[in-house]
């Protein structure tokens, strides 16, 4: 039955059945002594005789049935209501509306079901819900209205009811969405002081010029047209037009509903300058602190964003006092007749306010001391905005949360207490994780560690790291407490133990140490922390097959040999006569026939094994916005690491890094980033040099400060000398095995064979005529060569490092959560030098101390995704290099940023 021929039909029998009891009741009035209810299905008695306005043993008089249709009627239960009396029996009888079973919606894509169904639930129109035909209609033309605020202005919506048993009904929305309508043209009427196109120039919406085929500027919405107004608005006002308005807007649609034109008729008014500021109000002893907070003086033009901007610095500057419910506002009165404003700032302070309690949600596995410690904003002191808002900061620079938000809400029943309230959003901040990359050469390497950096909620830091590669081997134990003090002070251990077989593309060499270190730091301020770390390590060195000759002198010989062959010895008489071999004296040989190194490496000035105590003071400087993929801030670091008295080595090592974020925009999606590291290490007292395996490398994604993506990892800078050898008195062959393959020893280099005698070369002199000894025979020496067992490992390292990245970070497209992805355009450049280049270094290539024309560069793009494994980091890259380069394209690395 028709829902309005329901409600007629109920008015009728409103009217009539009220007459009836009216009529009756004029004969004889009568007291209730029981009321049946009939025809209910969903509705439960009790709800009924709730909304009944009369009860067992109430009388009813004349007006009464009609009452009672118009309560039950108001509920909205009810399609028919019948009242009568059967003796002193009140019956009611009732038919029920609808229920509805189920929504069914198709069509949509705009606008999503989810949201089109929250609607619908708002007017009550649910699944389970009693249904009401007018609000389903009020919702269709809700939908059509929503869509035409977007522009569509074709859309259409069908809404079909289909009647189920058990008096239940089924809704179908066909919803028909329509084509954007677009802009086909913007007229401004009124203007005078400026040009229409400076004006539309403000405007999001638009015509859309050809070359922007790709832009939605010309896509008429309602909400952008309305934002384009307020722009327009906020233009004139801060040009000092006070009177402005717009006085309408407007819009024609074409008949096919795909195109629009838009009128706006405004009125610029007179411009206005400022002839006096002054303040009004409770000033609450602070008259000169707000004074030093006003940006509008007399005599500027009128600008409505000064005016913003003064308030909402003096409401700052009184919620840092205490009064956190502070109010502001800046009143212009007009004075036309010399076209001047006097701006009256009127304050109201309110009650100084305190915090009540300072409370903490979605911290599922952090412990609340681990946040409390970090409040500057403490219970029971006067509430300052400052303190609130550095404790928000504090709490997001920690890394464990991925979002931090904060608000103030009024105790009930008081008017000076607040309660604080954080909501903290936690991300993966300790989990097993993994370090996997590849390496000179192709070369591929993985590592697994456990690093909890808020250890089971309790925010100490516990780290657990095995790792095993090509050219590594190791274990590392650490632990920090950040709140050793309550103060602030934390403390550190470290523990490892290492070897570690020629890194990627390094010169041959191998180290065996173990060792650890104890940490403290020492808050400066809010933003500097002091640190210092004693530490320990002993260090075996290994030269191995084919050490380069910074490392050790070649070539060298061999113990107990105290003679070399001139010529070889001849047993077969078809290849000449028989003869002994006819030996030299190695004693009688003068360096130069020997052909030895006369310039000694590391191991023969210092051994191979060392035992060094070291110190390192830091300081910090850190103003970043969060501990993981900051967007703003800066981060300076300092550090000096000197070895102490006692120590096998001397030496120290300087090293500064720094990163810096300025935001573009105001929402910091997109962002300038800047990173610099710098390193100088040196040698001082007898040694003079600073250990080769302590120097700085730079290429590829090395930590450490070395990162100049496009090249090989520490492919960049100085490269050592070759390893000499003397030639063999046979021919030099590769040993191989049954299979052919070559033969191998522990560090991978292939296995020669033949004698190890010495071959003699003769010595000319410099016309190129046979040396003479006094005898006047031909001098010999003893003949050499120079070898690389492996080209790829030629990098030696160097004293002084120089790397920095420029970055333009970006927002990454259709990712909801900006804060755990980062993709970013990127600038490397960077090289390794050394101030301890000899002079049979320089002939090496690259060996130098530092020079500009030495830089290398690279250019790419680069995305960091905070994975459940740790960051997962890819490039792309562009090397800018010269020729002989190592260079690499493409990278990642998972574990690590």
């Amino acid at each position: 039955m028709n829902y309005f021929l329901m409600r007629k039909l109920a008015f009728v029998l409103l009217v009539a059945l009220g007459v009836g009891l009216h009529s009756s009741a004029r004969a004889q009035n009568f007291v209730i002594a029981d009321i049946i209810v009939d025809g209910y299905q969903r509705i439960s008695p009790g709800i009924i005789y709730n909304l009944l306005p009369v009860g067992i043993g109430d009388e009813v008089t004349p007006g009464t049935g009609a009452e009672i249709i118009r309560e039950l009627v108001a509920s909205e239960y009810f399609d028919e209501i019948e009242v009568s009396r059967e003796g002193n029996i009140l019956v009611i009888s009732v038919l029920e509306r609808p229920s509805v079973a189920e929504i069914t919606i198709e069509g949509n894509s705009v606008l999503e079901t989810e949201d089109i169904l929250d609607n619908m639930a708002t007017a009550d129109i649910a699944e389970g819900q009693i249904f009401t035909r007018a609000a389903l209609e009020a919702i269709q033309q809700g939908i059509q209205d929503v869509y035409s605020s977007r522009g569509r202005y074709g859309a259409a919506v069908e809404v079909e009811v289909e009647d189920l048993p058990r008096n239940r009904v089924a809704i179908n929305l066909d919803i028909n969405e329509g084509e954007e309508s677009r802009i086909r043209h913007i007229n401004i009427v009124g203007n005078e002081s400026f040009e229409e196109d400076d004006l539309l120039g403000l405007f999001e919406l638009g015509t859309k010029p050809w070359y922007m085929f790709l832009s939605r500027k010309d896509r008429y919405s309602r909400e952008q047209f309305s934002g384009d107004l307020e722009r327009l608005e906020s233009f004139y006002l801060d040009n000092g037009y006070v009177e402005f308005s717009v006085d309408s807007t407007p819009i024609s649609i074409t008949p096919d509903r795909k195109e629009v034109y838009i009128t706006i008729n405004m009125t610029e008014g007179t411009r206005y300058s400022v002839s006096n500021v002054d303040l009004a109000g409770d000033l609450v002893d602070a008259e000169a602190l707000l004074r030093a907070a006003i940006f509008v003086q007399p005599g500027q033009i009128y600008s409505q964003s000064l005016v913003t901007g003064t308030e909402e610095i003096m409401v700052q500057c009184l919620g840092n006092l205490g009064y956190a419910f502070a109010q502001a506002t800046g009143v212009p009165e007009v004075n036309e007749e010399d076209q001047t404003v006097d701006v009256t700032f009127f304050i109201e302070p309110g009650n100084r306010t305190y915090v009540n309690r300072i409370n903490f949600s979605g911290n599922l596995s952090t412990a609340d001391e681990v946040l409390r410690r970090e409040m500057r904003q403490l219970e029971s002191a006067p509430a300052s905005s400052l303190q609130i808002e550095q404790s928000k900061v504090r709490l997001e620079r920690l890394g464990y949360f991925e979002t931090v938000e904060v608000e103030t809400e009024e105790v009930p029943g008081t008017e000076d207490q607040i309660d604080v309230n954080y909501d903290v959003n936690e991300q993966n901040f300790g989990a097993v994780s993994f370090q996997v990359g590849t390496g000179g050469g192709g070369n591929f390497f993985i590592s697994s560690s456990l690093q909890a950096q808020n250890f089971l909620g309790t925010g100490r830091t516990v780290g657990v790291g095995v790792n095993r590669s090509r050219f590594q081997s190791g274990l590392n134990l650490s632990y920090v407490d950040p709140y050793y003090t309550p103060d602030g002070v934390s403390r550190g251990f470290n523990l490892f133990a290492r070897e570690i077989d020629s890194p990627f593309n390094v010169s041959s060499f191998n180290t065996t140490s173990f060792g650890g270190s104890v940490s403290f730091s020492y808050p400066l301020s809010e933003v500097q922390v002091l640190g210092f770390d004693l530490g320990y390590t002993h260090t075996e060195l290994g030269t191995g097959i084919g050490s380069v000759q910074e490392i050790i002198a070649s070539p060298t010989l061999f113990d107990d040999l105290t003679s070399y062959v001139i010529e070889p010895a001849n047993t077969n008489p078809f290849d000449g006569p028989v003869r002994d071999a006819v030996l030299g004296n190695v004693a009688d040989l003068r360096p130069d026939q020997l052909q030895t190194n006369t310039e000694p490496g590391f191991v023969d000035k210092f051994g191979d094994t060392f035992d060094n105590f070291t110190i390192t003071g830091s300081w910090f400087r850190n103003t970043l916005n969060r501990g993981q993929l900051a967007n703003d801030g800066s981060f300076h670091r300092i550090g000096l690491e000197v070895t102490m008295p006692g120590s096998d080595l001397e030496y120290a090592r300087l090293t500064y890094n720094n990163q810096i974020f300025w935001p573009i925009t105001n929402d910091r999606r997109w962002v300038v980033g800047l990173t610099t590291n710098l390193g100088y290490g040196f040698g001082y007292g007898d040694d003079g040099e600073l250990p080769f395996f302590n120097n700085y490398f730079a290429g590829g994604l090395i930590q450490g400060g070395g990162r100049v993506r496009g090249f090989e990892e520490n492919s960049l800078g100085p490269e050592s000398t070759a390893g000499a050898r003397y030639l063999t008195e046979g021919p030099i062959s590769l040993l191989r095995d049954e299979n052919g393959e070559i033969i191998r020893d522990a560090n991978g280099f292939a296995q020669l064979g033949g004698e190890f005698g010495y071959q003699t070369t003769p010595l000319f002199d410099a016309d190129g005529n046979p040396s003479l000894d006094a005898d006047g025979n031909p001098e010999v020496a003893l003949a050499v060569q120079n070898f690389f067992l492996d080209e790829d490992f030629d990098s030696f390292g160097g004293n002084i490092l120089t790397t920095a990245t420029l970055e333009l970070i970006f927002p990454v497209p259709f990712v909801p959560n900006q804060n755990q992805v980062r993709a970013a355009f990127f600038i490397d450049a960077g090289n390794v030098f050394s101030s301890n280049c000899t002079e049979r270094r320089r002939l090496v290539k690259n060996c130098s101390d530092f020079d500009f024309g030495e830089i290398r560069y690279s250019a790419g793009v680069s995305v960091t995704y905070l994975s459940p494994f740790g960051p997962l980091t890819f490039y792309l890259a562009a090397p800018f290099g010269k020729e002989g380069d190592d260079t690499k394209t493409f990278d990642f690395t998972v574990g690590t940023f």
